[in-house]
């Protein structure tokens, strides 16, 4: 871990801030005494309210001290498992963990295909067939590019009848990216084609423009500023102010890609608030718009757009 990093030089400053120069004996002492409790605090500071949370491949550590919402990642059902069966009884299986996962209560989906084989992708069944029986392996397991675009059409398409939303990964992430692969622009005609609640994560990052540009023009593309808020801090106000160029004001959601830690849901609170009052002063020199108009950029930001589509 680079401590160097902007991200932790300006968490570092902010916790001290907020919990004296003996912050990380403050921390680990308000932890050891009830991290639930630590967790809640740190909510109540930023006013964090509610959160959507895609469970990745891990289980939940603690109760989250706020409402939240679910999502079903699909890799998770993707693996050597379900290989074992005929192509048919895969997809079918597939397709009826889905369904399973809202009726329970999940509010939507998420892929990270780009972290597997890129957001090139081509719904076709009959490649998908050929390439479910290939061998070929990458380092997350079975290659088979063509089944996994594949799936993520079905999962388009089912999240589409069942009006609910499914997140995509888009730009920059951990080393294992596929960050050649990454660009939003890549999936154009697939949200072209599957109209329903499509959200690019990130904001495709460092790509945010292409991104911004498909929600201006695709009814189906959201958005959110999550990731690069609050790990590249300085980005937070800079790419606000580029999303906000274009992008509608229903289609733009708060997030913060926190994992683990749960100071990165805070930070990027706070730093999302700071650089919002950054925009507003802007916009507000320039007479481009009115109070009224920024009060609700600010509720669809914040609350509105989250609420509407994930079902708060």
């Amino acid at each position: 871990m680079n401590l160097l990093k902007p991200f932790f030089l300006v968490l570092k400053h902010r916790l001290k801030k907020l919990l004296g120069e003996n912050f990380i004996d403050e921390r680990n002492r308000m932890i050891k005494d009830d991290p639930v409790n630590y967790v809640r605090f740190l909510f109540q500071d930023a006013n964090i309210e509610g959160m959507v949370i895609d469970e990745g491949f891990g289980k939940k550590e603690i109760e989250p001290p706020v409402k939240y919402k679910l999502l079903f990642r699909i890799e998770k059902i993707i693996n050597d498992e379900m290989f074992k069966k005929p192509f048919d009884k895969a997809i079918e299986y597939f397709e009826e963990t889905l369904r399973e996962k809202i009726r329970i209560g999940y509010a939507g989906f998420k892929t990270i295909i780009a972290y597997r084989t890129g957001l090139k992708i081509s719904c076709n069944e009959s490649k998908a067939f050929e390439e479910f029986y290939s061998g070929e392996r990458d380092w997350f397991g079975r290659k088979a590019k063509a089944l996994r675009d594949f799936l993520v059409c079905k999962t388009l398409e089912i999240a589409k009848e069942l009006k609910v939303p499914i997140q995509v990964h888009t730009g920059a992430g951990d080393r294992d990216i596929k960050l050649d692969l990454s660009r939003p622009s890549y999936l154009t005609d697939v949200v072209r084609k599957y109209e329903g609640k499509v959200i690019l994560v990130h904001a495709g990052y460092p790509y945010h423009r292409e991104t911004a540009w498909m929600s201006y023009i695709f009814p189906s593309v959201y958005l959110d500023i999550s990731q690069f808020n609050p790990l590249a801090p300085l980005s937070t106000f800079n790419v606000m102010k580029e999303i906000f160029e274009v992008s509608p004001a229903n289609k733009v959601l708060y997030g913060s890609d926190a994992f683990n830690i749960p100071e990165i849901a805070w930070l990027g609170v706070k730093l999302a608030k700071e650089s919002f009052e950054e925009l507003r002063s802007e916009f507000l020199k320039r007479d481009l718009l009115s109070e009224d108009d920024l009060e609700v950029f600010k509720e669809r930001f914040f609350y509105k757009n989250a609420e509407e589509l994930y079902g708060f």
